[in-house]
């Protein structure tokens, strides 16, 4: 397998970038990117942890996004779609600006994957190429067979991501309304969050579904409206 660059996926949200990242206050983690991706060498790699739904694949994908405005070659791998595959696929990954492996905890149970991302890991640092590496949980609780693997990842420089409050999701959902143009009612955002799943990237697409229905028949953003075409989305 030759390294690609890596390719916008069609279902990331057009504002899915390092400066829209929503924490309460501004997480480290965004400077630590911009910074690491200027100035790899001599630097640890980067390891995100937090729970589903914390903004962790967010910023795997606005980082690599972020290195192609930079010129850079990058590559995002999801871990848990490659273990059918022979691990030699990370072979030569350092020739890149950037890897992102995504869900590391997947490969919880395959000593072969963890040597090769073990590998991967010495390679990447010692061609001073960036390597940022997301799992759900902290190295020592992943449960990993290799032990170099575990001890490389907890020299990373970590930050863990926490889960936004309802509060906070609800001031999220009004800010990309108002990137798109639309206003959202709070009773409206309280109503989706009570309503619909409640993890950011599915009420994203179901805001993307509210605009261009308000758009196709001229009407505002209200729960009578929200409930007529997610209604019509269930038939």
């Amino acid at each position: 397998m030759h390294p690609t660059q890596f390719t916008l996926p069609v279902t990331l949200p057009d504002d899915e970038t390092l400066h829209s990242f929503y924490s309460p206050s501004s997480h480290p983690a965004v400077a630590h990117i911009e910074q690491y991706l200027v100035q790899p060498a001599g630097q640890s790699p980067l390891y995100l942890f937090g729970a589903s739904g914390s903004g962790k694949s967010h910023l795997l994908y606005a980082a690599c996004v972020h290195a192609q405005e930079m010129g850079l070659t990058s590559q995002l791998l999801a871990l848990e779609h490659l273990q059918q595959l022979d691990a030699r696929v990370l072979d030569d990954l350092e020739q890149l600006d950037l890897v992102c492996l995504d869900n590391i905890q997947s490969i919880a149970d395959d000593v072969n994957w963890q040597t090769a991302v073990f590998d991967l890991y010495n390679r990447m640092t010692e061609q001073g190429k960036c390597l940022i590496i997301v799992a759900n949980q902290a190295p020592t609780q992943l449960g990993f067979q290799l032990a170099d693997l575990v001890s490389r990842l907890q020299a990373c420089t970590s930050y863990q991501l926490r889960l936004l409050t309802d509060t906070e999701k609800q001031f999220l959902l009004q800010q990309k309304a108002h990137v798109r143009g639309m206003e959202l009612p709070s009773e409206v955002a309280r109503y989706l969050l009570n309503r619909q799943q409640r993890d950011i990237r599915s009420l994203v697409a179901i805001l993307d579904q509210l605009d261009q229905a308000s758009i196709v028949h001229q009407r505002k953003i209200t729960i009578p409206f929200v409930k007529t075409v997610l209604a019509d989305d269930e038939e």
